[in-house]
This record gives structure tokens, sequence and C-alpha cells, in this order.
């Protein structure tokens, strides 16, 4: 028997009274033995691989907080920031931003019953969001490719490709200096809400996770257009989705921006896959499970791998021609897959330049190797999504031990495989079992290397089986 008692904790920041991170304007405790606020009714908050933004909601009670009247709805406007605590009432595990909120009024059996909902993103969606406006039709701003010209002369500088913090550390400085310099309008409250609470220097705050620390190019794209530029799509633009992931999680009670290439590890590299077992692995214990759902589909799969860089001697067109045979082995094929769903092309194109040049340049040469390793890559994290597991699974939140929760970006050890955390949503409603639910992905068999197994030895085995209860390795 496991018995825990949930107390959560919310402070909230309110920009009456400037954003003082170190003195919360209002406390929402659970506990009524607190000095704190305790109506609050319920909170959520959710995390995932492929959003910085998250997004977060609470409720509580609109009671009265002076003698003028005044209620929880008119002191806590929007763009107040929120830290949410469980458990651990030292290091928050979700910081947001409130940008919306609402009113409501029911009647009960106790009298009228008055309630504020408010709901807003992560505080890293501060950053994300954040947009130079480059329209020539404002007066005075700056011409958008001379900005751009700025830009890529700070990374050339570097005299070699940048690494990922490098890049996203520099566009996000370049961007926050463009957004005063164009206009004459800086976004002094957006700006003192990042500074004070996520971060002035962006090497603190941008977390690059794995081997994979470097661009294997030089960057080049047009960062900046004659209209609304945000940052997020300009780190997205660099790092393809299907390549890399960044996403929002606090690190020791600190927002903080996580970026990796996508944990698959490197099959041609002595079977090197510490980018996989480098990630914190939680065990789905009978105990807390309340629910799951997994399933199989063969709605994606990939049977022909090719990566290219827009702008190289060998782009798209090259690369597009070599996949018509699966004798060249510029582009990796898998025949086996290939016969049994037809010719389905997974392309990874990137934005950078290369001198034009053909087979026997060394720095084609170099860049050949990389886009080959890059195919090989992608064919052993995708060939396989129709043998993979994946769906929701709901588990109890440990407020005894907080730090063993399942966390985003993590692995989860079920059903004697591995799976992929991408998702998390934390609810807790008062009176209720406080509740995680994850969104799994790629369940496979995996050795204790953190390699896939091959062939039918990687698909989990008897998944219908009961998974008993009391027997924690499942």
């Amino acid at each position: 028997m496991e018995h825990q008692t949930p107390v959560p904790k919310l402070e909230i920041f309110t920009p009456i009274n400037g954003y003082d991170p170190r003195i919360p304007d209002f406390v929402y405790s659970a506990d009524l033995r607190s000095d704190a606020y305790t109506k609050i009714l319920a909170y959520s908050f959710t995390e995932s691989v492929d959003d910085l933004s998250g997004s977060f909601g609470f409720t509580v009670e609109d009671e009265e907080v002076d003698n003028q009247g005044r209620t929880v709805f008119d002191l806590i406007p929007v763009r107040s920031v929120v830290k949410i605590y469980e458990g651990d009432k030292d290091f928050p595990v979700f910081v947001g931003i409130i940008r919306r909120r609402h009113l409501g009024m029911s009647m009960s059996s106790q009298g009228v019953k008055r309630t504020v909902t408010f709901n807003g993103k992560s505080i890293i969606s501060a950053i994300a969001e954040f947009t130079v406006s480059l329209d020539v039709r404002i007066q005075n701003v700056a011409h958008a490719m001379a900005r751009t010209k700025d830009l890529t002369v700070e990374l050339s500088n570097l005299g070699r490709p940048p690494t990922i913090r490098e890049f996203m550390s520099i566009t996000w400085r370049h961007f926050k200096e463009v957004s005063t310099y164009s206009t004459g309008i800086s976004p002094m409250g957006l700006v003192e809400i990042i500074n004070k609470f996520i971060g002035e220097d962006p090497d603190m705050f941008i977390l690059v996770d794995g081997r994979e620390q470097q661009l294997r190019y030089n960057v080049a794209m047009v960062f900046y257009n004659a209209a609304n530029n945000v940052i997020a799509d300009t780190w997205r633009n660099i790092l393809p989705d299907r390549v890399y992931e960044f996403f929002s999680r606090c690190e020791n009670g600190e927002p903080r921006i996580i970026a990796r290439q996508v944990p698959f590890g490197d099959p041609n590299d002595g079977g090197n896959f510490g980018d996989w077992t480098g990630l914190p692995l939680y065990h789905v214990s009978p105990i807390s499970l309340t629910d799951y759902t997994l399933e199989q589909s063969d709605e994606e799969v990939y049977t022909a791998f090719a990566s290219y860089i827009i702008g190289s001697a060998r782009s798209r067109e090259f690369y597009m021609g070599a996949m018509q045979t699966s004798s060249d082995n510029l582009v990796r094929h898998d025949e086996a897959k290939q016969k049994l769903y037809g010719f389905r092309p997974l392309e990874l194109n990137f934005n950078g330049y290369a001198r034009r040049g053909n087979a026997g340049n060394a720095e084609m040469d170099s860049l050949t190797q990389a886009i080959n390793n890059l195919n090989n890559k992608a064919h052993y994290w995708y060939s396989r999504l129709d043998e993979m597991y994946s769906g929701p699974m709901t588990v109890c939140n440990d407020f005894n031990n907080p730090k063993t929760n399942p966390r985003v970006g993590c692995r989860a050890k079920f059903k004697g495989g591995e799976f992929y955390i991408t998702g998390t949503e934390h609810t807790w409603i008062y009176g209720k079992t406080p509740k995680i639910k994850l969104a799994l992905s790629r369940g496979m068999m995996y050795d204790g290397n953190g390699r896939m197994l091959p062939d039918s030895d990687g698909v989990l085995k008897h998944v219908g089986r009961r998974f008993r209860e009391l027997d924690r390795d499942g």
C-alpha cells in the first residue's frame, strides 16, 4: 500500500508589482494549514517534444481579497507569470504566463459559486513567439535583406559551421537587437519577463543534448523577410523537425529550451547508442498505472531515405535522381520494406550552402559522407515505424518523490520494451488523485546497449498479456 497527500502550490507574479521574481503577489496551496490562499480547485499543464510553448490552466474560487471589494479576477491580469510546484516546494515543475482568463458563476445548494479559470502557455513561449516586423510599409523600418546580411556575417565570422547552441544563441540575440533597432520601439514588457524568469544569457537557458552538438554545414537562408519574423520559425528552418527536436522543460526549477538531434544513435559508429541510453528511464509500476492504449499502424512507413542541402551542388534534384535506383549508395533504401510498401521516400532537407564541385573535391566529399551518415541514421530511426507501438498512458503523479515522475523527452520501461515519451499532461483536481498522461511512441525491444533488436526480435512480445499486479518489471 502506498499513500500520499498531494498538496500543490502555485505562485503568481503580476505586472502590477513589476514582476519581482523573489516575491509572489499571490500564493495558492491546497494545504489548509498554509497561510496562502487555499481555494484552488484544479490545475493542469502539458509539455511536448514538438512544441516550445506548452500550455497550462488553473481554476480558483473568485474570493474577495481586500476591503475594497476587489476579487482574484480583478487582481490577477493576463501576462501574469505562474509557477507550479508539485511535492518539492523549492523547484517548480512548470512556469507559465497567463494569456486568457474566464469568470464564471453557478448556483449550487450552498448558494452562488463564482470561479475563475486562467489559461496560458509556458514562459518559453515568450521567446518562441518573439516577433520582429520588418514590413517595408512601416516608417523607418530597417530593410529585411540588410538585417539578413548582418546576421549572416555574424554567423560566418565564426570561421566554421556553428554549433547548435551558437546558432540559436546568436539568432536570439540578433532578434532582440533588431526588435529595437528597426522600429525604435522595444517590447520591454516582454523582454522584462524573459530576463527575470528565464534569463538574459541564452547560453544558460538553451541546452543542447546528445553527442551531435555541431552543424555539419555552413548556415544560409533568408533569416528575415519583409513581414513578421518569428524566432522559432528561423530555428526550425535550420533544424528540421525530422532530424532535430526542441521543446521546453523545467530543469532544477528553471525553464529551459532543450534542443537535440533526435536520439536515434548511429548504427555505423561502433554501435554507439548513447543518445538513447542517456535518456532518463521511467519504470512503469502497476501500482501507479491507471490506463493505457497501445497500437501499431502502417500509415507512416518510409522505404527510401535522402538528405540534401538546399544550395549545394548536390541538391534535391541530384538526390531525387539517385533515388530511382537502389544500387546507388548515395540514397539509403530498405529493399525488404520497399517490396512490401512500395517506394515511399523520406526527404530531409537543410538550408545551407557548400562550394559547387564534383566528386573529388575535399569539401564536397566530406559533406557527402555526412549526408550518407544521416541517411543511415534516418533509416535506422524511421524504417520500422510499422513494427513499433505507440499510444497514451496514464499514471499517478507521485508527490512523495516528484523527481521520479516521467518527463517529456525521456524513456519509459513497459511490457519488457522501451518507449519514447513525446508528451506529458499533469492534472490535479481537488479531492482526486493527481495524474500524468503520457504520449508514448517507438515501443520496441532494445538490447543492453540501447540498440533496437533486429527483425522480429525487436517487436514487443505478448503485448496482450496481463500486466500483473505488483509485478514492477512488467
